[in-house]
């Protein structure tokens, strides 16, 4: 065994090679490298983008929501509180409104919802709920978000109308039902999921809409334990009237197709690596049919055709080992430091990768996952065998007899 490793070794990185073997067997094994390591970056890239949308988005969305059916006949929010893994539980009130200032004109998800015990369920908007608090000193206010404020051109203390999809009726005719309001505040979450937001106090919520609260934003222990959470709930209450809905229902869409994206793009960018397995394909055959004299002596000196096939195996394998650990290595190494090498890069040529006002976040993102490197690895290892598998067979298919017939 160790002659084959020897005869690989010496084919891999002879010095004898001829300068355009040579460059062949270069450009194969740098394809390979690049394929790996681009792998392996876009890979960490698409892993924390999925990480900032997951914790932008989930901080915000409590964990479940319950829904109050027609026939439901308590009050109390002990039912849910009493609830194994319930943490936290606040009422609130949903509805469509079209609100308008001056000549703007923008519609809006109205969330009305408890100012006291908001932020327990969804911390991020702990500002929300402190901009509530005013609400007893002005009876009719509202929270709206950034991109709603700006589409409505108003600021803190501006006043706006709301108007809802019911009607008022009265001795002049049919009128839509509007109220107008006070502008308490503005907060930014920086996803597109919060631009059409607009949060009232759920007192003001059921004057306007002339119903009761809707049911519960509920927040568990574990975010990731939601959907039984969910079950638990409709199991225990749901002969009581109340439904829930844990995150993945009402966002599971968005992370579906985060998940898509990245599964494609590992897709589009395995095709490079399959294009450098194609690449050792051509280097392991100009090899065998540069060193058919070889072949044919190592023949006639006793290896066996698979000997000689396991010679050519070893030997792609030793090229794609090589390129697999060099591109392995730099694209670790590229994706821990991706963040501070364009950091330094928006420094030095003064310009923004991501711009703060356009995109959610101002940073390149990236979390290596070593289950990504791995998979990365092992598919790069059999596409690589699988590509030295015909060039093997056919330098033991070489016949002596006809190469060393004129020698």
């Amino acid at each position: 065994m160790s002659l084959l490793w020897d005869l690989a070794w010496r084919y891999s990185f002879g010095v004898r090679r001829r300068g355009f073997a040579r460059l062949v067997s270069v450009i194969s094994v740098a394809g390979m490298t690049l394929g790996v390591m681009a792998l392996i970056v876009v890979m960490s890239v698409m892993n924390g983008f999925s990480r900032e949308i997951t914790q932008r988005i989930l901080s915000v969305v409590p964990h479940i929501f319950v829904e109050v059916s027609s026939d439901y006949a308590f009050e109390s929010d002990q039912i849910l509180q009493q609830q194994a893994g319930v943490v936290a539980t606040s009422r609130y009130l949903r509805t469509q409104a079209l609100l308008s200032s001056g000549s703007f004109v923008s519609g809006a998800r109205v969330m009305g919802v408890d100012s006291d015990s908001l932020a327990a369920v969804s911390p991020w908007l702990e500002t929300v709920a402190a901009y509530l608090q005013q609400v007893p000193e002005t009876r009719f206010g509202i929270v709206l978000s950034h991109s709603l404020a700006a589409s409505l051109a108003v600021m803190p203390g501006d006043d706006l109308k709301m108007t809802l999809p019911d009607v008022v009726i009265s001795p002049f005719g049919v009128f839509p039902k509007s109220k107008t309001l006070k502008v308490l505040g503005v907060f930014d979450l920086s996803i597109n999921q919060s631009s059409a937001d607009a949060f009232v106090a759920l007192p003001t919520a059921e004057r306007l809409v002339r119903r009761s609260f809707d049911g519960w934003q509920v927040r568990g222990q574990d975010l990731w334990q939601a959907p039984a959470l969910a079950r638990a709930i409709n199991e225990a209450l749901g002969p009581f009237g109340l439904q829930a809905r844990d995150w993945t229902e009402t966002q599971g869409s968005l992370f579906a197709s985060i998940k898509m994206e990245k599964r494609m793009v590992a897709v589009l960018l395995f095709l490079v690596v399959v294009v450098a397995a194609f690449n050792l394909i051509a280097t392991l055959a100009m090899s065998v049919q540069s060193r058919r004299k070889d072949i044919a002596v190592l023949g006639m000196m006793g290896l066996s055709k698979s000997q000689l096939t396991l010679v050519f195996l070893l030997h792609g394998l030793i090229m794609a080992c090589v390129a697999i650990v060099v591109g392995c290595v730099l694209g670790v190494l590229l994706a821990l430091k991706l963040p501070a090498i364009v950091h330094v890069l928006e420094m030095s040529l003064d310009f923004k990768v991501f711009d703060p006002s356009i995109y959610f976040i101002s940073d390149l993102p990236s979390q290596l996952m070593w289950s990504d490197v791995g998979s990365v690895v092992v598919t790069a290892l059999l596409l690589s065998i699988g590509a030295s598998v015909y060039p093997a067979m056919r330098a033991a298919h070489i016949s002596p007899a006809e190469v060393l017939r004129y020698e």
